[in-house]
């Protein structure tokens, strides 16, 4: 089982460096057991937005089309989990390995559900691997 955060998402929306590698890891692991919390929608709106308002990468007229994209694309995609669930956890989590609520909301989802956390964030990746969850995280 696959934990997918929002940078996998946002990888194949804005079409960043890393879109191959996005788009591959999904086509080879479309059939499998894929899951995500529901704040990736919210982050991949957010990367649409930086890359259309401040990075000015995205033409208008291209982030009407892409915005539209998003609830489908991860819903296709990952089973969506709540947040509100696991928030108090994550918490404790994100205290515990150093890292933000948010992150830790995809890391504690991996950890209750023995998944592996796949993340384009190298820093994240190299982080968790740092204390010991090397395991737990993986690039596509």
């Amino acid at each position: 089982m696959y934990v997918l955060d929002s940078s996998i998402f946002a990888s194949v929306v804005v079409k960043d460096e890393y879109y191959d590698v996005a788009v591959n890891f999904i086509k080879r692991h479309f059939k499998e057991e894929n899951v995500t919390v529901e704040l990736a929608f919210i982050e991949v709106a957010n990367a649409l937005w930086k890359h259309t308002y401040v990075l000015k990468r995205i033409p208008e007229d291209k982030y009407l089309i892409l915005k539209g994209s998003i609830k489908s694309l991860i819903s296709s995609v990952a089973k969506i989990c709540g947040s509100i669930e696991i928030l108090e956890e994550a918490v404790d989590n994100a205290i515990r390995f150093g890292v933000s609520v948010y992150d830790s909301l995809y890391l504690t989802l991996a950890l209750n559900r023995g998944g592996k956390l796949i993340t384009l964030d190298e820093r994240l990746a190299r982080m968790l691997g740092e204390r010991g969850l090397g395991d737990i995280v993986g690039m596509p």
